[in-house]
């Protein structure tokens, strides 16, 4: 009986990359939204690289995914400015929303090197729960 080596090889092989990968920065993350956190709740990627990102909302409400710029943590709701202009000009980095049931698949440039807050600026929902880290790594 002739054994097959080759593809067991190179099967093995790619479990054991995907398993070693899974621990440091990936280019594709994924985040599941619910009524109020996220989960995960931190996440690692190269810095200046462009991510793919899969946002999955299983709550009953809209959700945002919101990375906050460099230097920028809040630790309330309170901090953040009144209007939408004044929120993406002066604390957001990237976002994006995903409504009640929905997935969405997009994508975004890293961050130079650092951590990065992440929240859901929605009313009351950073306040409930929705809080994560973003963690770029120089190469």
């Amino acid at each position: 009986m002739r054994r097959m080596k080759g593809p067991l090889v190179a099967f093995l092989l790619a479990v054991l990359v995907a398993a070693c990968s899974s621990d440091g920065a990936s280019t594709e993350i994924s985040a599941e939204m619910t009524d109020f956190q996220f989960s995960p709740t931190s996440w690692t990627v190269p810095a200046g690289e462009e991510i793919t990102i899969e946002l999955t909302n299983n709550g009953s409400v809209g959700h945002e995914f919101v990375i906050l710029q460099p230097g920028v943590t809040i630790a309330g709701e309170e901090e953040l400015p009144a209007t939408e202009e004044e929120l993406l000009a002066e604390f957001v980095y990237w976002e994006d929303e995903v409504d009640a049931g929905e997935t969405k698949t997009v994508t975004f440039t890293a961050p130079p090197a650092g951590e990065y807050q992440v929240i859901c600026a929605i009313e009351g929902h950073f306040t409930a729960g929705m809080e994560g880290t973003l963690t770029s790594e120089s190469a």
